[in-house]
């Protein structure tokens, strides 16, 4: 069926190192958003690579390797915030990158950066997950409510909520552009 799997088994191990070390960043960054919490998003991605890696003969092709590997991380992510609901975790988060930029406009974007995470933190687990993957992620709202297992209707009021407190907690840096 998937010969080409099997007939270049070096090229999928060599293709698999080469995405996890140029994406790894990009996954850990989608389920530190959806988790709230670093040391949570760094057991969602590894659950994902590892998923990935056992159930690689079952990739059909019909996405890109990141793509699938990508969506196995952020249902990890959304498992892991189900298991630890009820506990009260903190977000641990590195700072921007200021680039090529001043110190003022590094400090900026850094001050930018903690607003955004306290913001997120702010929501409930449902509202960031909801916020995250619809706006973030750019799920539709039939796969938000199917991997979250609810209505379509419950995650249309979780973004309602969580756009609402977003606005109110955000005013500040908004006056200020």
């Amino acid at each position: 069926m998937f010969a080409w799997l099997r007939s270049r088994p070096r090229l999928l191990v060599d293709d698999f190192h080469a995405l996890l070390a140029e994406r790894s960043a990009r996954w850990y960054g989608a389920c530190l958003h959806i988790t709230g919490d670093a040391g949570l998003a760094e057991d969602a991605v590894q659950d994902a690579l590892l998923k990935a890696w056992d159930k690689r003969a079952e990739f059909r092709g019909e996405a890109d390797l990141d793509t699938w590997i990508h969506r196995i991380a952020i249902n990890a992510a959304i498992d892991l915030s189900r298991k630890r609901r009820g506990d009260v975790l903190e977000a641990n988060t590195d700072a921007a990158d200021p680039g090529e930029s001043g110190p003022a406009e590094a400090h900026a974007v850094g001050e930018l950066g903690a607003g955004l995470e306290r913001a997120l933190r702010g929501l409930t687990d449902l509202e960031r997950q909801c916020f995250v993957l619809k706006h973030l992620e750019q799920w539709r709202l039939i796969e938000i409510a199917e991997q979250l297992q609810t209505s379509q209707d419950s995650i249309k009021q979780a973004l309602f909520r969580a756009l609402r407190k977003l606005r109110v907690t955000l005013e500040p840096w908004r006056s200020e552009a």
